[in-house]
């Protein structure tokens, strides 16, 4: 699924002071780098040592970006990029752990 950032037609507006504020808005959003991209959050429990899991994330587009957020459990996680595709993520695990993280395509 792909969200863009729609530009409402704020240069009709006939108050100036409202108008600058729209201007104000746009601005900022385009400034934020994180904004840039399309980017959904997940988080996956793994009870076990897991190699190369595919799992499915429905982003519609193979994401090559994972923003990881927080991890605990006595396992580390491994992203498998190169094994990314339009429908699943590639993930090794190396015990127990849960792992929060958001997964899409930055922008520029």
């Amino acid at each position: 699924m792909s969200i863009v950032i729609r530009i409402p037609p704020y240069e009709r507006l006939q108050d100036p002071t409202t108008r600058e504020c729209f201007q104000w808005i746009i601005d900022y959003v385009r400034g934020v780098s994180l904004l840039q991209g399309n980017f959904q959050h997940y988080e996956l429990e793994f009870n076990k040592a897991e190699t190369e899991l595919r799992i499915p994330h429905s982003l519609g587009f193979q994401p090559i970006d994972i923003i990881q957020t927080y991890k605990i459990g006595t396992g580390n996680v491994t992203f498998i990029y190169e094994k990314f595709t339009t429908t699943n993520f590639c993930i090794t695990t190396t015990g127990a752990c849960t792992v929060r993280f958001f997964a899409g395509r930055y922008q520029q």
